[in-house]
């Protein structure tokens, strides 16, 4: 092999960037000053209107062995689409996604690589702590066999961030990604644990989640549209997993047809989907009521089942 010719990075690094300028250099620092040395970094600029790119290219400075790519996207595509540009330019073994506003810890990319070197998994989770302006809590994933963590994340009772997981690459073949921000994260993990055969758990808050602005008041049209994609995306998870596995995941299903009724109900979002969504909801609720392996009380139950006559 040619003496200058350079490794291929065993981990890429993926950070969408928009709007971040006040949290970007602590991102970024956090990330430059990894223990594990064989990183790429992707930072995909989503057509930020601030000065994030600008305090990105300030700390890169003082960080020059830092192996660095910025795609600047042509126009703002949101965060799921912005990922799937970063995750189209990686050339690493592994893939770990960090948003621009968090941090992380300065040995997770090792420990994570280490655990997945070690165990063979094709995918490492670690745990993770909430950071709020006057407090931080840690959460923890739920550890479990490969079949029983899918189907908590299907059945939406475990977290699906993307950011607390270190995948192997070939789990993105095929991967869809979606065009609606809210809930996008379960869209793409459920897809990762899907293709992935074995899962890893690292029992430390390695990932630091900002939750700066988690009480900030939303009008009824901000929290209409974001409920809107979150049942948009939740509907395609349950649509593939029902087409491509189809009498599989029953409990999952149901739960997952739940969170999507409860929504539509609730915020009378129902007029809001295609009619092929109604017909879909509406038939799953009905075959899947009453049943109390989901989780659900019985009234809860009644008057859902009484609710979703309405959509068909």
């Amino acid at each position: 092999m040619d003496s200058k010719t350079v490794p291929s990075p065993k981990v890429s690094v993926i950070v969408p960037i928009y709007g971040v300028e006040h949290y970007i250099e602590r991102c970024a620092r956090s990330l430059f000053s990894q223990t594990f040395k064989s990183v790429e970094f992707i930072f995909v600029n989503d057509c930020t209107k601030d000065g994030s790119m600008d305090v990105l290219s300030d700390v890169r400075k003082e960080y020059p062995e830092a192996d660095v790519k910025v795609i600047n996207l042509e126009h703002n595509t949101g965060l799921p689409q912005a990922r799937r540009a970063g995750v189209g330019q990686a050339t690493g073994d592994y893939i770990l996604h960090v948003d621009s506003d968090d941090w992380v810890e300065p040995d997770m990319v090792e420990r994570l690589y280490q655990r997945a070197v070690e165990t063979g998994a094709d995918m490492v989770c670690c745990d993770w702590s909430e950071e709020y302006e006057d407090r931080d809590e840690v959460f923890s994933h739920y550890e479990a066999s490969r079949d029983i963590y899918y189907e908590t994340i299907l059945a939406l009772e475990t977290d699906a961030y993307v950011w607390s997981r270190l995948t192997k690459r070939e789990a993105y073949n095929g991967l869809e990604f979606p065009t609606c921000n809210m809930f996008e994260d379960f869209v793409i993990t459920s897809q990762l644990v899907a293709n992935c055969s074995t899962i890893e758990f690292v029992h430390a808050p390695l990932y630091h989640y900002r939750r700066s602005n988690a009480s900030s008041i939303r009008s009824s049209a901000d929290t209409r549209m974001i409920l809107t994609q979150e049942v948009e995306n939740i509907f395609n998870v349950y649509k593939r997993v029902t087409e491509r596995e189809p009498g599989q995941h029953k409990r999952a299903v149901g739960r997952m047809l739940f969170a999507m009724g409860y929504h539509l109900m609730r915020h009378n979002l129902h007029s809001c989907l295609s009619k092929e969504q109604r017909r879909a909801i509406s038939s799953g609720i009905r075959t899947h009521l009453p049943n109390r392996s989901l989780g659900f009380s019985m009234t809860k139950q009644i008057v859902l089942w009484m609710k979703v006559w309405i959509m068909r």
